[in-house]
């Protein structure tokens, strides 16, 4: 958060990039912090779409459709098709910035600083959008209602669903995950969709680390013999990998297929930049201006198909 506050200031000026200031002893480069790297946006689907709004079709067979055959005789039976669709409406969203000429003048980077700082701002922009694609709530003017309240997010649409299942965490255990929670997500998943690849559990990395406290604290499992080493056993619970997202709160725990969320675009990420040789205005007061445009929607295919284990004890 403090991240994204930072980035959102008006004007980046030399006292923003004081750090950089020349100086001999300096060494001649900036040190770019490390940032979490997204991990659901990557395994999610993604349709480009030419307009903002429309459907995704989709097409299904109902079971049990073959029926026996009698030589030379039709008995009328036709198996039929469902045709249905996810409807999709994306939102415009934007990333400005401006930095004046003193601070690629001044600084120990020099001109080599814009190529930095652009990548700075569009690897944000794709963690944020991972962000809001999880937890985008256009109700919700409590947390950073900017941000938020742009779209939203996949916890919303799953919240808000009649097929999708919906399990309240603090009823079982008294809402400490473990296993008795796994089973019943994964109980509440309909059977002819469990033996479909790509499922994980989804949840955040603080989420993970307790689960595996839980694991190595019990003697019976043999515990100690977990801290060996990341993998294994203990990252596929009932043989399901534990996908971590940053994104993710704390409080919930998605049994999911990523492939079954959609990213729709229907405006590809445009780049403007504009400096004073062509604006009076940014010429008058010496800087550069950026922005990144992005029409997108997120959408999920199959509702039924995604257990959500929520209202767990903090972390």
């Amino acid at each position: 958060m403090d991240r994204r506050q930072a980035l959102a200031k008006a004007t980046i000026t030399t006292s923003d990039a004081a750090a950089g200031l020349l100086d001999p002893e300096q060494a001649r480069t900036f040190i770019v912090k490390i940032k979490e790297q997204g991990a659901l946006s990557n395994l999610m689907r993604q349709e480009i779409r030419t307009a903002s709004s429309g459907e995704i079709n989709k097409m299904s067979t109902g079971g049990r459709i073959i029926r026996a055959a009698t030589e030379n005789t039709d008995d009328g039976y036709r198996a039929g098709a469902a045709f249905t669709t996810v409807e999709f409406q994306t939102v415009k969203i934007r990333l400005p910035w401006e930095v004046t000429e003193d601070v690629f003048h001044e600084n120990i980077e020099g001109a080599g600083l814009e190529a930095k700082l652009t990548g700075e701002m569009t690897q944000q922009f794709s963690l944020d959008l991972e962000d809001l694609d999880i937890n985008g709530n256009t109700a919700d003017v409590s947390g950073d209602a900017p941000f938020l309240t742009i779209d939203d997010g996949l916890l919303k649409i799953i919240a808000a669903s009649t097929d999708a299942q919906n399990i309240d965490g603090s009823a079982i255990a008294s809402g400490v995950w473990g296993k008795d929670h796994m089973f019943e997500g994964l109980n509440a998943i309909p059977n002819r969709y469990r033996n479909q690849p790509g499922y994980y559990w989804i949840m955040s990395p603080s989420r993970k680390l307790q689960w595996w406290e839980s694991v190595v604290d019990r003697p019976d499992y043999g515990g100690g013999d977990y801290l060996l080493g990341e993998g294994g056993v203990i990252d596929r619970p009932l043989g399901i990998p534990i996908l971590t997202v940053p994104s993710m709160p704390d409080t919930t725990v998605l049994l999911a297929r990523p492939r079954n969320f959609v990213r729709v675009v229907s405006w590809q990420v445009r780049k403007r930049r504009v400096t004073g040789e062509t604006d009076a205005q940014l010429a008058a007061l010496d800087k550069r201006f950026y922005i990144f445009f992005l029409k997108r929607d997120v959408v999920i295919e199959e509702e039924e198909e995604v257990a959500r284990i929520h209202t767990l004890d903090a972390v």
